[in-house]
């Protein structure tokens, strides 16, 4: 730190020496002029530490995807590495589209908050509401969104009951699934945070049943066509959409499976641009209001830290310096993602990799150092 200090020092007495105050400007306008060009400086050098950390997870770490970090407007860094296609060696390019998996339940949150919003719904509704038979009669939407329902996981139980593995499990074949056979659940409503995806699924069903579309439709019509996000779209397995995709970290490709027909829970793919084009349209109220980004951003399991937490499609995290951190990562069918947002300076560091092979693991904390330094 200290010789990286005295390099930026003297380089910031070249370029008074070499631009001296011979011009009629006060000092206050010298001393802005220098601090620009320090800003400048520090930004280079900060690019240069992103680049060394990506080159090491690239050459040290097999990492095979984009990163982007990203401060309000402005794209601080942004590189991509390795295939799209390990057998026929197509590259993967800075606006090549992923499989975000989990991130998708920001994208279902957010919906279900705009339909709060429209008093179409309320989140603290009972799920019996919008289907008179679902087995549990106390669960509310609320649950589902902070992951307090208690549900069973349908990766779980589904391979019971769901014989023909040909055709995709549906979340409507989910939904009848859950209704006939009322498999045992987890936990009691509300005792504890137990991470469900079933739960997400469900939501995705209820955003059907109130706005009168497919949830396919609904995020194409209320988030991606709005926002310009022309590099995402929910994935329907077994659709002949040209998808990248994710690998076993021996860089075989992952076969999907019948699973793969459930969305809400996952389902989004995206690229870094839109996923960057999403946290600023969330997080500076062009999606949802600041009452329902509360409702997201705020820690909803007073039994846990609030370093520790989930909102409603977010997780809660704190950096070193306690600042809060809304993330949320994402795996699935070989896939690999990281999305964090830092509200305290619009921090966004995206990962995508068509590789799971933990490459990024801890990377997040690496990059905020680095922007944090002086």
């Amino acid at each position: 730190m200290l010789g990286r200090f005295i390099k930026l020092c003297a380089f910031f007495s070249v370029f008074t020496f070499v631009f001296p105050s011979c011009y009629a400007q006060t000092a206050e306008e010298n001393f802005s002029d220098y601090n620009l060009y320090f800003d400048s400086l520090n930004r280079v050098y900060k690019q240069q530490q992103f680049d060394s950390l990506f080159r090491c997870m690239v050459k040290d770490k097999g990492f095979n995807g984009v990163m982007l970090v990203a401060q309000g407007d402005q794209i601080l860094y942004e590189n991509v590495a390795g295939f799209a296609n390990f057998s026929t060696k197509e590259p993967l390019d800075l606006h090549a589209s992923f499989e975000i998996a989990s991130l998708s339940k920001m994208f279902t949150a957010a919906a279900i908050l705009q339909l709060y919003e429209a008093k179409k719904m309320n989140i603290n509704q009972l799920v019996t509401d919008f289907f008179p038979d679902f087995p549990y009669k106390t669960i509310t939407v609320h649950h589902l969104l902070c992951h307090r329902s208690g549900l069973p996981e349908y990766f779980n139980f589904a391979g019971r009951y769901h014989k023909n593995r040909l055709f995709p499990l549906t979340n409507d074949s989910l939904l009848s699934m859950i209704q006939k056979y009322k498999p045992k659940c987890a936990a009691l409503p509300d005792k504890k945070f137990d991470y469900n995806n079933t739960g997400y699924a469900i939501l995705a069903s209820i955003i059907e049943k109130v706005s009168g579309v497919s949830f396919e439709q609904y995020l194409k019509t209320r988030f991606f066509e709005p926002l310009g996000m022309k590099e995402t779209f929910l994935y329907r397995y077994g659709s002949d959409q040209k998808i990248t995709m994710g690998h076993w970290a021996s860089k075989r490709v992952y076969t999907r499976d019948y699973l793969s027909g459930v969305v809400g829970d996952k389902g989004i793919f995206s690229s870094m641009y839109d996923l960057y084009t999403w946290e600023k349209a969330l997080f500076f109220g062009d999606i949802i209001s600041k009452e329902s980004l509360a409702h997201m951003s705020f820690p909803q399991h007073s039994d846990m830290s609030d370093c520790s937490n989930y909102g409603y499609g977010l997780r809660l995290s704190c950096d070193d310096k306690e600042n809060p951190l809304l993330f949320h990562g994402g795996l699935w069918n070989g896939n690999h993602n990281l999305f964090v947002h830092r509200p305290s300076d619009s921090t966004l560091i995206v990962f995508l990799s068509n590789v799971f092979n933990r490459s990024f693991t801890w990377r997040s904390s690496d990059i905020l150092r680095i922007l944090d330094e002086l």
